[in-house]
């Protein structure tokens, strides 16, 4: 068996269409790189898109949230994206994602990172245990209509 070697890196405007296909393939939205190189050049853009490749060919994203606190002294750490493509599941490309994130944020001064997956998405939650993450906080949402 051999080893793919792995590459993580922060997303540049470089790699609009290949942040587009992934985000269609994992999120179901289908927005133009148009529409992501509005929200990346936004100055109050707080999420950070990382990278993985293998053999030059972008094969998932994660997307790290890191915002000041006004009530405590270190900013909030949330990941809130990470996907990779399932024919390269079981391959070190989330650890590596997931490594990468947690090296950034640490270096903005993070001292948890907060992870949200769904509730029924067994998959994700023991990935993330093997990962070292414990069940934490308890997350609410309420549906807000226009």
């Amino acid at each position: 068996m051999t080893t793919k070697k792995i590459l993580t890196r922060v997303a540049t405007p470089d790699d609009l269409q290949d942040l587009a296909r992934l985000n269609a393939e994992f999120n179901g939205f289908s927005a133009p790189p148009e529409h992501l190189a509005r929200r990346l050049a936004d100055p109050f853009c707080v999420e950070q898109p990382l990278l993985a490749e293998i053999d030059g060919d972008v094969v998932g994203f994660a997307a790290l949230r890191v915002v000041p606190c006004v009530f405590y002294a270190e900013p909030h750490g949330e990941l809130t994206e990470l996907f990779v493509q399932k024919a390269y599941w079981r391959l070190g490309v989330g650890q590596e994602l997931l490594s990468l994130a947690e090296k950034i944020a640490r270096e903005k001064g993070v001292a948890e990172l907060f992870v949200l997956t769904g509730s029924s998405n067994h998959a994700a939650q023991t990935f993330y245990k093997s990962m070292g993450y414990q069940d934490g906080e308890l997350a609410l949402k309420k549906e807000l209509s226009a």
